[in-house]
């Protein structure tokens, strides 16, 4: 592979605490925090509106929005944390060479504040955030940008993520793409090309063959 994209949420960092953190603040201003899901990882992935849209169904208003990226934008990195392996792997392919690209549906600004708070910012050429282009994640214009930028044709890239929408975007793209089963893992219908158990089987992955 000559570039390597990833998603945020779920793939290079866990962020699932802080956004359930912002979401009962968020809840409980808005007066509903029965609404408050147990579990928060398996609803990340889609952005804060599909997020809202989830945990509060008939009664999300668009105004909501704003409410949540209150919280979470004032303390996005409280228990916040690269999974294990990630600074390593990132890394190592640093050390090739090759061009390492974000691509999440997380706001561009903030994304760029947690990956820099993270220490993670400088392995990457771009961050690509939710509002950088007219389009997001499931599609692939994100990533067509992204690969258009740095000059990497889609079929030699690798998108890799957790979730449905970042396979999806792949696939439409016309990259190859690998889930991260460290994640948060939503996966329909959708098969990857490649299945990853740790970050670290990246660096090995050129070698290998489809493992799906």
């Amino acid at each position: 592979m000559k570039a390597y994209l990833f998603d945020l949420d779920g793939t290079l960092i866990d962020s699932a605490d802080d956004i359930a953190l912002a979401l009962q603040e968020t809840l409980k201003e808005l007066g509903m925090p029965e609404k408050m899901p147990e579990n928060v990882r398996r609803l990340i992935g889609g952005g804060v509106k599909a997020l809202l849209e989830q945990v509060l169904g008939e009664d999300f208003r668009e105004e909501y929005v704003r409410v949540f990226r209150k919280y979470y934008v004032g303390n996005p990195v409280v228990y916040t944390r690269p999974y294990p392996g990630i600074p390593e792997t990132l890394q190592a392919l640093k050390k090739r060479g090759v061009p390492l690209v974000v691509v999440t549906n997380k706001l561009e600004e903030l994304s760029l504040r947690i990956l820099e708070k993270l220490e993670l910012l400088d392995f990457f050429e771009l961050v690509v955030g939710g509002d950088t282009f007219s389009e997001k994640k499931p599609s692939p214009l994100p990533i067509l940008k992204a690969l258009e930028f740095i000059g990497i044709e889609p079929g030699e890239a690798l998108m890799i993520g957790d979730t449905e929408a970042d396979i999806e975007s792949g696939r439409k793209a016309g990259t190859k793409t690998a889930l991260a089963k460290w994640g948060y893992v939503r996966l329909n219908s959708l098969k990857p090309d490649y299945l990853l158990n740790r970050p670290e089987e990246l660096l090995s992955l050129a070698s290998q063959g489809s493992d799906v």
